[in-house]
């Protein structure tokens, strides 16, 4: 007759039932998160004159109907500036982001024009509408992008915001490094169109862009010239349209 040991019967049975339970699986519970939702106070562009005061309209930023802090940055796009500054002639970004409890963020943006208009006679600062021809008519690509800025920097001298007229920094959206900058124009006499010119350099490139042929209109309000780069086919012709805002 065949005795069975249930001590060691009941031992295995129980290793086998803990071994069982600690490979179980743990499942968490599944979360709902609310997304950051964000809209602008006011205009998605403002344009704003030399000396004025900017009053920031803010944004709404909410999540699930409870409102979010809000971080704001500025940059200005050829000042390299970190605030708005209605001092200095440029285009200013200015963007909102919050973030909801689990890390999941958003954010909106306004543009900021700062710039001041010049008569054409006295001063040829301004903001301005650009048409660029490359060796042939321009394209509608390249029409009346938005925007360039000209601005006075001390006594009859002048900064350009594009020595290209905004042919790959505007036209083909390449951003500001392909901006040709820091060019002073030097304005001798303006109604006789008598001006003197440093070279402008392309960061994002490298390349220097020398301008001339530079006449300024006052009549209709705009600035003709020729954008010459060290590179093949590198001869742009700008027409600049005087914006009055």
């Amino acid at each position: 007759m065949k005795t069975i040991n249930l001590s060691k019967s009941l031992l295995i049975l129980l290793v086998a039932i803990v071994s069982m339970t600690g490979c179980k699986k743990d499942y968490e519970a599944s979360k709902t998160t609310f997304l950051p939702e964000m809209s602008l106070i006011g205009d998605d562009v403002v344009f704003l004159h030399v000396g004025d005061t900017y009053v920031d309209a803010g944004v709404e930023a909410t999540a699930n109907g409870q409102a979010l802090p809000v971080t704001t940055t500025v940059t200005g796009s050829y000042s390299g500036g970190t605030t708005v500054d209605s001092n200095s002639p440029d285009i200013y970004q200015v963007t909102y982001s919050a973030t909801n409890e689990d890390g999941f963020s958003a954010s909106v943006s306004r543009t900021v024009i700062v710039a001041k208009t010049g008569d054409l006679v006295n001063s040829i600062e301004g903001l301005y509408t650009a048409t660029v021809g490359r060796g042939a008519p321009p394209t509608a690509q390249y029409t009346d992008m938005k925007y360039v800025i000209i601005w006075n920097i001390s006594g009859n001298t002048y900064g350009i915001s594009d020595a290209l007229g905004g042919y790959y920094d505007l036209g083909r959206a390449y951003g500001p490094d392909f901006a040709a900058q820091g060019a002073v124009i030097t304005a001798n006499d303006i109604p006789t169109n008598s001006f003197a010119f440093t070279q402008a350099t392309i960061p994002g490139f490298g390349n220097t862009v020398d301008i001339s042929n530079f006449a300024v209109d006052a009549g209709n309000h705009q600035i003709t010239f020729t954008g010459t780069g060290n590179f093949a086919s590198g001869v742009f012709n700008v027409v600049l349209n005087q914006v009055n805002f």
